[in-house]
């Protein structure tokens, strides 16, 4: 089983902290009654955030762990829909 590579977990934790910070940032702009338009754009970048972390986590799976579960298992076409399945959720 692979393991994301320390620089990638540096460059995860740090997009994580960011989205930590953003989320607070949302917390302070409703508890001072801030537009909801500057709500939604803080929102967007959390969004986009986690979207950017997740990409970065399944690339990681695609090109290590499930190669590594392709090359290891008799039934390819199950990892492969497993695999899809959970790619798939990212995107709901």
């Amino acid at each position: 089983m692979h393991y994301i590579d320390p620089f990638e977990s540096k460059e995860i934790l740090s997009r994580l902290k960011t989205t930590r910070g953003h989320i607070a940032g949302v917390e302070r702009m409703i508890e001072e009654e801030k537009t909801c338009e500057e709500i939604l754009v803080q929102l967007l970048a959390i969004r986009s955030s986690i979207q950017k972390v997740s990409a970065a986590v399944a690339q990681r799976y695609a090109n290590t762990c499930l190669l590594e579960a392709l090359e290891q298992r008799e039934n390819r076409q199950e990892v492969l829909n497993k695999a899809i399945e959970t790619i798939m959720k990212l995107t709901q």
